[in-house]
C-alpha cells in the first residue's frame, strides 16, 4: 500500500511537472515558428503585442487580464494592418474562462468607419429577434442579411458604410467577425488561437479585406 501511494505522488508529481513543461515550451515554439513566418514573408516581427488601450473597440474592453503577443505587421497601400494573439479573462475562481483569438487590427484614419458590430448569423440570434433583438437588415441584400447579423448604434451610418460592393464582398465571404470605429477595423474568424499553419491564409485574407472593402 505504501509502494503503491509513493508511486501515485510520484505521477502526479511527473504529470505536473510536464504540465509547466509544455506551459513554457509551446508559447516559445509558437512564437519561434512565428518569427520564422514573418521573416519568410518579409514581414516585421515583435513578441509583444500592439497597445490596444487606446483603441475604441468594445472588443478591447471585454473581460480583464487582456494580453497580446506575436505581432507581425504589414501595409496595404496606406492601411496599417497588426496581426496578433490576444486574450481576455471572464470571471474568477471556479467560473474563471481564458478566450483566446488570433486578430487582424487595422488602422485606418481616412476611411469613414462608423462604429458597428458584424458576425455571422446564427440560429440564437434569429430567436432573439422574435423576441425584440432587432439587427440591421440590407434590404437590396438578402443574403448579406441571411449570412450576418450587424447592429450599430446609428443605423443610417451603417447604411452608408455597407454599400452594396461592402455588402457583395460579405455575401461571397461568410463566417467572418468585424467591428469598427472611426479610423478602426477589427477582423477575426472566430475565438481561438489560429495554428501556425493558418497564419498565412488568414494574413491574406485580411490583406484582401483591406484593398477590397476599405479603400
Amino acid at each position: 500500500m505504501e509502494y503503491l501511494a509513493e508511486n501515485y505522488y510520484l505521477l502526479i508529481a511527473g504529470v505536473g511537472i510536464l504540465v509547466v513543461a509544455l506551459a513554457v515550451y509551446l508559447p516559445r515554439k509558437r512564437r519561434k515558428d512565428l518569427e520564422a513566418l514573418a521573416g519568410s514573408m518579409g514581414l516585421p516581427f515583435s513578441p509583444q503585442g500592439p497597445d490596444t488601450a487606446g483603441v475604441p473597440l468594445e472588443f478591447f474592453y471585454a473581460g480583464h487580464s487582456n494580453s497580446a503577443a506575436n505581432l507581425i505587421q504589414a501595409r496595404v497601400s496606406d492601411l496599417n494592418i497588426s496581426f496578433f494573439d490576444y486574450s481576455y479573462v471572464t470571471g474568477s475562481g471556479k467560473h474563471r474562462n481564458t478566450h483566446n483569438f488570433t486578430l487582424a487590427l487595422i488602422e485606418c484614419p481616412r476611411a469613414q468607419v462608423p462604429k458597428f458590430d458584424l458576425k455571422p448569423e446564427t440560429l440564437l440570434y434569429k430567436l432573439g429577434e422574435l423576441v425584440g433583438f432587432k439587427d440591421i437588415d440590407l434590404p437590396a441584400f438578402p443574403v448579406f442579411s441571411e449570412k450576418y447579423r450587424l447592429t450599430a448604434p446609428e443605423e443610417p451610418a451603417a447604411h452608408m458604410f455597407f454599400t452594396p460592393s461592402r455588402a457583395a464582398w460579405f455575401e461571397r465571404n461568410p463566417g467572418l467577425r468585424v467591428q469598427g470605429a472611426p479610423g478602426w477595423v477589427l477582423f477575426f474568424r472566430k475565438e481561438g488561437r489560429l495554428r501556425v499553419d493558418d497564419w498565412q491564409p488568414f494574413i491574406e485574407e485580411a490583406k484582401a479585406f483591406a484593398a477590397e472593402v476599405l479603400r
